[in-house]
């Protein structure tokens, strides 16, 4: 029975991660959520694949420590997407100060406007701005190859529409990553004598990686969450996504001079 509920469970995930490919999202998130459904569904779940391959490997005492140091590697990245992912849900739960400066990580700019991502980046900044009349936001983002326009001026554009004032709006469009939004972001808060407390407006999931850079750049201002509503759809891609994301900024990404 249990083991029935686990190829479900994978099979609902599968079917999640796979959906936005059909919306033009195919990145490392749902390309390791793919791998790990497949996984789980022909190997795992007491397969004859399964049988076959632990027979053999016991066969052999080599093969025996190698399948043991698969079994808890396999524990250990359990253990580390539990933890990640904790940790994420924990980041986005901070509140900022009132009137902090806001920055808004930008994302994919379709033909048609912001993609549906971006739109939820574009209502929290509006939700925190109208709570906080005396702040600023800093809108952050160039044109990366999926973009149609830079990120930011799509989003300025639509917080027009909505009846932002301008001048609680500031044009970030150079940057091309997150690590980018926020450098480049403080740079403008450095200059302009802004206001150093910081609400980062983006998805849960984002938050996480947002404040880890802020802390890399020596940033020593509060730092809260302005959380975006994460389409359905993209969840676990996202989720997923961040669990290389994290590491990767962490162990990989050069710290540059503010």
């Amino acid at each position: 029975m249990i083991i029935w509920l686990v190829r479900i469970i994978a099979l609902i995930f599968l079917i999640w991660f796979i959906l936005p490919v059909f919306k033009g999202y195919f990145n490392h998130g749902n390309r390791l959520g793919i791998v790990i459904c497949l996984f789980v569904l022909l190997f795992l779940t007491n397969t004859p694949v399964f049988e076959l391959t632990k027979n053999f490997c016991h066969s052999y005492s080599l093969l025996t420590v190698l399948w043991n140091c698969c079994k808890y590697a396999l524990l250990a990245f359990c253990a580390y997407a539990i933890i990640i992912t904790t940790a994420m849900i924990i980041a986005s739960l901070i509140k900022p100060k009132s009137n902090s400066t806001a920055i808004t990580l930008g994302i994919r700019a379709e033909k048609h406007g912001p993609s549906d991502l971006l739109k939820g980046r574009i209502n929290a900044t509006k939700r925190y701005l109208d709570i906080n009349p005396n702040a600023v936001a800093i809108l952050s983002g160039g044109k990366c190859k999926k973009d149609y326009t830079e990120e930011a001026k799509c989003m300025y554009d639509e917080l027009i529409k909505m009846g932002v004032d301008k001048n609680q709006l500031i044009i970030e469009a150079k940057a091309l990553s997150t690590h980018e939004n926020i450098l480049f972001s403080q740079r403008i808060i450095d200059t302009y004598k802004k206001e150093k407390n910081l609400a980062i407006a983006t998805d849960r999931f984002h938050q996480l990686r947002a404040r880890l850079i802020t802390k890399k750049l020596g940033i020593n201002a509060h730092v809260g969450a302005v959380n975006s509503r994460t389409p359905f759809l993209y969840i676990p891609t996202y989720y997923v996504r961040e669990w290389i994301a994290l590491p990767y900024e962490v162990l990989f990404r050069v710290r540059p001079h503010r």
